[in-house]
């Protein structure tokens, strides 16, 4: 799934790091890596360790997992079953830009639901959830790549 999310005010940020030359690219290309990580370790974690309150149901013969599944509700991030999906969150990143998801056809409908199944978000609540960080790890970075750009 890629999913794209524009973050107000983020292309003038990579705009100051590109100005910066070397010193900007080499920080901002870190402060966009540090994020990237850290929204897909807080996805992982939603789907692992949040609790899960949908309902309990016994699988049938040969599944490969556990007989016995907790499935999530609505509005929660998806139970974990096989693993499968957290092992397909992955970074993508080059310089400033970069990207986290999965290519797992279903992870979209986790996402964003469907006419018959409720939302099961794990990546946008990901990001709204390291703001924090991600505003304060760009902050660092242009103050590190000034400092270096003008030899302070």
């Amino acid at each position: 799934m890629t999913t794209k999310m524009r973050v107000v005010g983020l292309d003038d940020t990579l705009e100051a790091f590109d100005r910066l030359g070397k010193a900007g690219k080499k920080e901002g290309s870190k402060a966009v890596r540090a994020s990237l990580e850290q929204v897909r370790t807080t996805s992982i974690e939603k789907i692992q360790r949040d609790p899960k309150t949908g309902r309990v149901y016994q699988r049938g013969p040969g599944a490969n997992a556990s007989s016995v599944h907790k499935a999530s509700s609505p509005g929660e991030a998806p139970a974990t079953d096989t693993g499968r999906l957290v092992s397909s969150i992955k970074v993508i990143h080059k310089e400033l830009i970069g990207s986290v998801g999965s290519k797992l056809n279903y992870s979209f409908w986790l996402e964003y639901g469907t006419f018959k199944m409720g939302a099961r978000p794990f990546l946008r609540p990901s990001l709204e959830d390291n703001q924090k960080y991600i505003l304060k790890r760009f902050i660092e970075a242009l103050e590190k790549a000034t400092k270096e750009f003008y030899g302070g």
